[in-house]
């Protein structure tokens, strides 16, 4: 019953590790989920409203120099109707940044085909500006000179509001295109710290704001920009489409979050749309994309981690399972031999009564001689039986015992049963050593081997046993044993044909691990099976029993 409660706590403690397990996997992958959202909105307000205060502070200082930057526009106007497009610009520059040590203001020329030929800003000469056409044709129509929200420079990481009007020469209304620029240099402190923000995020792959008047796209503001984003005219119109549509599916303040998969990489968007903190007619979109591939890495991790614990947990529990009923199965054969040791103990007292007075009445005959074998056999399997029922209750003595002596009393004790059996034990001893150890327990030892000996070897054949030292052996012929250590386990019997309960080895093993005892087993088909067993020697010389 011990082993079957052992086997029932590890059972049930593996399903309780299981429940406890998946249950710590349902909270822990939620916690991760909500806290991944949480951080992840956490970082997209933060990013919007650091981009918010520079939009508010650049639309205040873009209505401040408004007036200025068209003033300084007419001024360059003014020039150019008495010069060639393609006349050095020092001179109108020099003037138009008059008392301003930083020179904020460039002017851009560009050619009836709109790519910049005549520039004081060096490195936007040759840029085309068809993509934004549209908007020069929309002020043309108005007789306005345009003015743009300010623009992010990525080559300068500055901010720059342009100017437009077409240049009237020799009649030609559109001989030319005239922008002036006004760098506003002083936020360039803010779009670094934004920046700084981003790069704490490796996850953020880019980040835009988009403003929209009344009368539809004012500008893009790129925080971060995806390395594979092509930067041309027809690029950047889709994105303002693509940045317009989106705009149409969010309310003020709503946060939309759009996930999908690109190129086997997870990737989640986050947009929100809110009126501008200078004008309400205008509408700025925020938008962050993140890869999330890693977090779902993390994710998959954790599943995969669960899913091995729950199938090692369930194949321990099968295991278990089986274990469990093997002992159940043993459990039952014990208390089958105790019921016996109980049912057997008064018959056998019985005839071993009546047998030696029918001896004594009538004296010793073949049938005498068949029964007393016959009990003695029962006397065997009894004393096997009661070792394994009290071997954990009782404590037995440990004495010096003469080996080759105890040897000779059990061999004369079991040559009765070998002899009703037409077999003959043999012993050869050349040896007279002393062991340390229990007589019940040697005297299980060997009258296990020699009932074993006697029940399968070949009818007529010769049991020898051979005393050599400290090594004691048992040979007899017969069939080859299969598995030299399956039939040490208790209940285990090679040869069903013969009767017994499999206990008889499995009690020499436990003795022998009790004393230390090498056991060998040597089996070979037509050699014949020899037991042998190494004794610690006790080095007192004086013969006990």
């Amino acid at each position: 019953m011990k082993n079957i409660k052992i086997s029932s706590f590890i059972f049930i403690l593996i399903t309780v590790f299981l429940v406890i397990d998946f249950i710590g996997y349902k909270l822990l992958y939620t916690n991760m989920i909500s806290s991944h959202e949480k951080d992840t909105r956490i970082l997209f307000y933060e990013i919007k409203s650091q981009t918010s205060d520079l939009l508010a502070k650049l639309s205040h200082d873009y209505e401040m120099k408004k007036k200025d930057l068209i003033q300084k526009h007419h001024e360059v106007l003014d020039y150019l109707d008495n010069h060639d497009l393609n006349i050095s610009l020092d001179a109108i520059y020099n003037r138009i940044n008059k008392g301003h040590d930083d020179k904020p203001y460039d002017i851009y020329i560009a050619d009836k085909n709109l790519v910049i030929r005549n520039t004081t800003y060096k490195m936007d000469e040759g840029l085309d500006l068809n993509f934004i056409k549209d908007i020069f044709e929309e002020h043309y129509k108005k007789h306005i000179v345009g003015c743009l929200f300010p623009i992010r420079e990525k080559k300068s990481n500055n901010f720059l509001s342009y100017t437009d009007s077409y240049i009237c020469k020799n009649g030609d209304d559109k001989a030319g295109l005239l922008e002036v620029s006004y760098t506003f240099r002083h936020v360039a402190a803010d779009i670094e710290r934004i920046e700084e923000l981003i790069a704490k995020y490796p996850t953020v792959k880019m980040a835009k704001a988009y403003s929209f008047t009344n009368e539809g796209f004012s500008y893009e503001l790129m925080l971060k920009e995806d390395p594979t984003y092509k930067r041309t005219g027809k690029e950047i119109i889709k994105a303002q489409k693509r940045a317009q549509a989106l705009l149409h599916k969010l309310k003020d303040h709503n946060l939309l979050v759009e996930l999908y998969v690109k190129d086997g990489r997870h990737y989640k968007t986050l947009s929100m749309s809110a009126s501008s903190p200078i004008s309400s007619d205008t509408k700025i979109l925020y938008t962050i994309q993140l890869d999330e591939s890693a977090f779902y890495t993390t994710l998959g991790q954790l599943n995969l981690l669960m899913f091995l614990i729950s199938v090692m947990g369930i194949v321990g529990i099968l295991f278990i399972g089986k274990i469990r009923g093997k002992e159940l199965r043993l459990s039952n054969q014990d208390k089958f031999v105790q019921s016996a040791m109980h049912e057997i103990k008064t018959p056998l007292s019985v005839i071993t009564l009546n047998n030696e007075l029918r001896q004594i009445e009538y004296g010793k005959d073949q049938y005498t001689e068949e029964i007393e074998s016959a009990l003695k056999v029962l006397h065997n399997a009894y004393n096997s039986m009661g070792y394994i029922i009290t071997k954990d209750e009782l404590q037995f003595e440990v004495e010096t015992l003469c080996l080759k002596r105890v040897l000779e009393e059990r061999i004369a004790f079991f040559q009765t049963i070998a002899a009703s059996n037409n077999k003959q034990i043999v012993l050869a001893a050349d040896s007279r050593c002393n062991i340390e150890m229990s007589l019940t327990e040697l005297m299980r030892l060997i009258d296990n081997n020699l009932s074993n000996a006697v029940k399968y070897s070949r009818p007529g054949s010769q049991i020898d046993v051979r005393l050599q030292g400290n090594r004691l052996s048992f040979h007899t012929k017969g069939d080859p044993v299969k598995d030299k250590r399956k039939i040490f386990n208790k209940y285990v019997r090679e040869n069903t044909t013969v009767g017994g309960y499999g206990l008889g080895l499995s009690i020499v093993e436990e003795i022998g691990r009790r004393y230390n005892i090498e056991i060998e087993v040597v089996s070979e088909e037509g050699k014949g099976t020899t037991f042998s067993y190494i004794f610690n020697v006790c080095t007192d010389n004086t013969t006990q029993r």
